[in-house]
């Protein structure tokens, strides 16, 4: 028979200690400056509203339509073309009144060549002063021309106040993460708003189109354009005699030919004119409507159109930084 197992050693009772209760770390506090955040969504309603109320779509795209139709006649040989069709009437007008003294025509027998005479001064006076101030505006005329989006700025604007609405939300009532993200996408709009003028040659544009706006402010009025329809009524009438019962008219050497060159130059002289003149009648309206906008910014206290730039570049900046001091800061612990 096997012998009984040996009693085996005791066993020991181990102490252990107890373990340590589970916890959860407690979110440190969070501060949120409001009066930056409401600020910023205030600034993003005026944004949004105000060039809607302020009309500023309509305007900026009514100066764009401008500078659009005006482009064929500020061209160098367009006004150049125009300079010579001034000169073949005034030409013209000089060597009607010689032929009138040689031939002894009596005042009356030509009614229409009568009154050409007349007012012929005023006339080439009228339409000198309106080349004159054409072709001086066309260097601002062309850097004007050359802003980039000029008709998209209401547009950025909006999306601008857009972006600072959603923002100041976010800033008020959403997580701190989201926070951050607001605070970043407000601050690269903001730059994008800052920069945009002299991107798009804005700054230099706009000071620009003031000029051409206080060139071209004599002859874009509805007075204006009558007192130049009424001129091209004097004109067709003149010509038509001139093409007709006055060949009967005894005529040769310089004074003959100058009469010739009006009459043989009068379809592309009146198609000149029409044009001219029906752009001007066409953009008085377009015209008012750019020069409201100068008139706007004046009344926010700014240069006018010139700094229309300088206030985006403000816009923007004040935008960022509303944008950074609203953004959600640990509460300091005391």
């Amino acid at each position: 028979m096997l012998a009984p197992d040996a009693p085996g050693e005791p066993l020991v009772v181990l102490d252990l200690p107890s373990a340590p209760p589970v916890t959860r770390g407690v979110a440190a506090p969070v501060r949120r400056p409001k009066p930056p955040a409401v600020a910023l969504g205030v600034l993003g309603v005026l944004l949004v509203v105000g060039p809607i109320v302020g009309g500023l779509f309509s305007k900026v795209a009514s100066g764009k339509q401008m500078i659009d139709r005006f482009a064929p006649h500020m061209e160098a040989d367009a006004l150049a073309r125009y300079r010579t069709d001034v000169a073949t009437l005034r030409h013209a007008a000089g060597a009607i009144g010689v032929i009138y003294a040689q031939q002894q025509v009596t005042a009356g027998r030509f009614p229409g060549v009568d009154a050409y005479r007349a007012q012929a001064g005023a006339i080439d006076q009228r339409a000198s002063a309106l080349l004159d101030r054409v072709t001086a505006a066309q260097p601002d005329y062309r850097r004007t021309a050359a802003i980039g989006g000029f008709d998209r700025i209401p547009f950025l604007v909006v999306l601008y106040g857009t972006a600072a609405i959603y923002a100041a939300c976010i800033l008020l009532f959403g997580g701190r993460g989201r926070a951050r993200s607001a605070v970043a996408v407000v601050v690269l709009v903001s730059v994008a708003l800052a920069v945009y003028p002299f991107v798009s040659d804005l700054n230099r544009g706009t000071q620009a189109g003031e000029r051409m706006l206080h060139r071209f402010s004599p002859f874009m009025t509805h007075g204006e354009v009558r007192q130049l329809q009424s001129d091209f009524v004097v004109l067709v009438t003149a010509v038509g005699e001139l093409d007709t019962g006055f060949r009967a008219v005894p005529q040769s050497g310089p004074p003959a030919a100058d009469v010739a060159a009006l009459v043989d130059g009068w379809p592309r002289i009146s198609s000149d004119l029409a044009s001219l003149v029906g752009t001007i009648n066409d953009n008085i309206g377009n015209f008012n409507a750019l020069d409201d906008l100068d008139t706007l910014t004046r009344s926010v206290g700014l240069s006018g159109l010139p700094g229309f730039p300088w206030l985006l570049v403000g816009v923007g900046a004040l935008g960022a930084t509303l944008a950074v001091a609203a953004a959600p800061r640990r509460r300091k612990e005391t």
